[in-house]
């Protein structure tokens, strides 16, 4: 049985045009849908504090609240959520740390980091 040109061309190209409309419509479904996209003005990254090459830890308002969240290279975890929440502007930084200061106390160094981080 032949396969005529003009036939093979026209369904190939009917196809093409099916596949064409199937991915405009998924795209137009995720744009459209309520909730969906970027942006959503009920969730946003307040802070973020990289542990490690992939580890992040982040500060995020949901709602009204304000969450802890752990991430790492293959899970998310939430780690709690905070009473008192923290300003949406960026912390001020700590003071360099000197000799007269307790600059050779790591514990000391770190625990003024952790307050002026928590104060905001």
């Amino acid at each position: 049985m032949p396969v005529e040109p003009e036939g093979l061309a026209s369904l190939s190209l009917t196809i093409g045009l099916i596949v064409v409309l199937l991915w405009g419509a998924v795209w137009a479904v995720r744009r459209l849908r309520p909730g969906g996209g970027a942006g959503g003005a009920d969730c946003a990254v307040i802070r973020a504090l990289a542990l490690g090459p992939r580890e992040r830890l982040l500060v995020v308002r949901v709602g009204d609240k304000q969450l802890v969240v752990g991430v790492g290279a293959s899970a998310v975890s939430l780690l709690c959520e905070l009473e008192t929440p923290l300003a949406a502007g960026r912390p001020p930084l700590a003071p360099p740390l000197t000799r007269q200061d307790g600059g050779g106390n790591f514990a000391a160094a770190i625990g003024r980091a952790v307050k002026s981080w928590r104060d905001g």
